[in-house]
């Protein structure tokens, strides 16, 4: 993985890890990357720099295996509270049991390394969650800035054609429901999907690729230009009903085999994408289902009461 360039003010990653010296390895990588790092030995340490907000943190790289308090506990906990609970964490553990795996991956542990791992795997892994964090985070301010007027919104059909269309279109449309977090996260990945994946034909080993070679803006543009995709459109149809919200997504693609997607296994938590159904299906909707051959997808937000 490319390097990345000293920042003024670096991404802070958090390494919990009861061995000094996969701290010195784990802090090594991200160093390469321009991130700084703060090592502790306990998940009671990381607990009380992150509660008491003593210091600024982008992602949290946790041992499962602690003295004390475990890996687990202290995730669960993080979750729990407001001011932390939307910071990365990835998950580092020396077993590989399938079990452990799918317990946290059903906890909401999007990212999951088992040692020893490569270190372009942690570098990307940690790049991603960075990325993912900043993206809610913004969507969050965006969402709230256009609430007002889509709250009268009843039933409405969109089209879109490009990642930007998409983008603006999950943001604005997500503000129907301010009160569920990660919507727009949740629509943007079933938006960009449709785009990228279903009209385009973007497969995800693809994209992989494309991501690590930077490439992947260039090729969505050229994709975007052809004669055979220039006509294409996704569509967006959203209906509110007394109980609850219904997004419904379709693109022009052939389907895709979504049922290896819609489950966060072991293999897509330790993979840089391809986990974007997954995590909109537990962060961003209550229901989440595809339809036919997969180029349709209907996803479901419950309304509160006050909100019906």
């Amino acid at each position: 993985m490319r390097e990345q360039a000293p920042m003024t003010n670096p991404i802070t990653a958090l390494v919990v890890d009861d061995e000094e010296m996969s701290r010195a390895i784990v802090a090594g990588y991200l160093g390469r990357m321009g991130y700084r790092t703060l090592g502790v030995g306990t998940a009671e340490e990381a607990w009380h720099l992150l509660a008491e907000a003593r210091e600024v943190v982008h992602v949290v790289l946790l041992d499962r295996q602690l003295p004390g308090m475990g890996g687990m506990e202290m995730f669960t906990r993080m979750k729990a509270h407001p001011d932390l609970a939307a910071i990365p964490v990835i998950m580092q553990t020396i077993s590989d049991s399938s079990a452990e795996i799918a317990e946290a991956i059903q906890a909401g542990v999007f990212y999951y390394l088992v040692k020893p791992y490569a270190g372009e795997l942690l570098q990307s892994l940690a790049a991603a969650a960075v990325d993912r964090h900043a993206r809610l985070k913004q969507l969050q301010g965006d969402v709230r800035s256009r609430a007002d007027a889509m709250a009268l919104l009843r039933e409405g059909t969109f089209q879109f054609q490009t990642p930007q269309e998409a983008h603006n279109l999950a943001i604005a449309v997500s503000s129907m429901v301010p009160h569920a977090r990660g919507l727009a996260f949740g629509l943007i990945e079933l938006l960009l999907n449709a785009v990228e994946h279903g009209n385009l034909g973007i497969g995800y080993a693809a994209k992989e690729e494309l991501k690590l070679g930077h490439m992947l803006a260039r090729e969505i543009e050229e994709r975007l230009a052809s004669p055979e995709n220039a006509r294409k459109t996704a569509t967006l149809h959203v209906r509110r009903e007394a109980a609850r919200v219904v997004f419904t997504v379709t693109d022009e693609g052939p389907g895709f085999d979504w049922t290896q997607y819609l489950a966060m296994d072991a293999f897509h938590s330790t993979a840089t994408h391809g986990r974007g159904i997954a995590l909109a299906r537990m962060v961003g909707f209550d229901e989440l289902t595809y339809v036919g051959n997969g180029n349709t997808v209907v996803a479901t937000v419950e309304l509160p009461r006050a909100a019906n």
